[in-house]
C-alpha cells in the first residue's frame, strides 16, 4: 500500500468521475442473520418510509462481500447512532483521502456508536473489486494505524453508482440514523462535510418509542 502513501501526500481533495461504463449485473448474496446485542425501541429498519437512496428514504438493505468473501448486511447496524455508506474506488484520488481520514477518525467515532460501511466497486485498473482489492486496503489500515476499524467491502457489479445513474463524482457518502433513513448525501464528498454529518447525528435525540398494538 505504499502507492497510497504517495498519491495521499500528492493529489488533491478534487472529486473523481467514473472512468468506464459500470456493468449491469446485480448482486445474488444471501442475507446473514441479524444478530444485535440489545432490544431497540423504535423501528430499525424503518419501514414507513420509501426504500431508496435519497434524503428522507430509508436505506435499502443491501449486503456486499468482505474481505473473506462473506456477505455483510448493512442492517446489521440498525442502532449505531450514525451511519456512513461509502461507495469509491482504487483508482480514485479524492475516494483514498476519504478513506485515510476515515480510518484515522474511525476507533473514536466508533466508540460513540458511529459505524462506517464502505465499499470499491473498481480495483485500481478499473476492474471490479475482489477479495484481494479490499485485502490490501485492511492491511493499509492495521500497517499505518495499527487496527482495522472498519470491514472494506466490494461492490463488483457497481450497485451504488449504478442507483445513481451515469457521471457521478467520487467518493459518494450517504449518512444514516439509527432508523437506517437517510439523513445526508453528495456526490465527491470531503472529510470536513461527512463530520459536519456525524456531528448532527450525535447531537439529534433518540427517536420515540415506536407504539405497540
Amino acid at each position: 500500500m505504499n502507492k497510497y502513501i504517495t498519491i495521499l501526500l500528492t493529489i488533491t481533495t478534487i472529486a473523481c468521475a467514473p472512468n468506464r461504463e459500470s456493468p449491469t449485473e446485480t448482486s445474488t448474496l444471501s442475507a446473514p442473520k441479524v444478530d444485535r446485542d440489545a432490544p431497540i425501541d423504535y423501528e430499525c429498519p424503518n419501514r414507513q418510509n420509501t426504500t431508496g437512496i435519497r434524503v428522507g428514504d430509508t436505506f435499502p438493505m443491501v449486503q456486499f462481500p468482505n474481505a473473506e468473501w462473506e456477505p455483510v448486511n448493512i442492517k446489521t447496524l440498525c442502532g449505531a447512532s450514525a451511519i456512513l455508506v461509502v461507495t469509491a474506488t482504487e483508482w480514485c484520488g479524492s475516494c483514498l483521502v476519504e478513506f485515510d481520514y476515515l480510518a484515522m477518525v474511525a476507533p473514536d467515532w466508533k466508540t460513540r456508536g458511529v459505524e462506517i460501511y464502505f465499499t470499491l466497486f473498481e480495483n485500481s485498473a478499473g476492474h471490479p473489486a475482489t477479495s484481494n482489492t479490499l485485502i490490501d486496503f485492511e492491511l493499509y489500515m492495521l500497517d499505518i494505524y495499527g487496527s482495522i476499524p472498519f470491514p472494506v467491502l466490494a461492490d463488483p457489479s457497481a450497485m451504488l453508482p449504478r442507483s445513481l445513474g451515469g457521471g457521478v463524482s467520487l467518493p459518494i457518502t450517504w449518512a444514516l440514523n439509527r432508523e437506517m433513513v437517510v439523513t445526508n448525501f453528495s456526490e465527491g464528498t470531503n472529510s470536513v462535510m461527512i463530520t459536519e454529518w456525524v456531528d448532527t447525528l450525535l447531537t439529534t435525540p433518540r427517536p420515540p418509542a415506536s407504539p405497540t398494538f
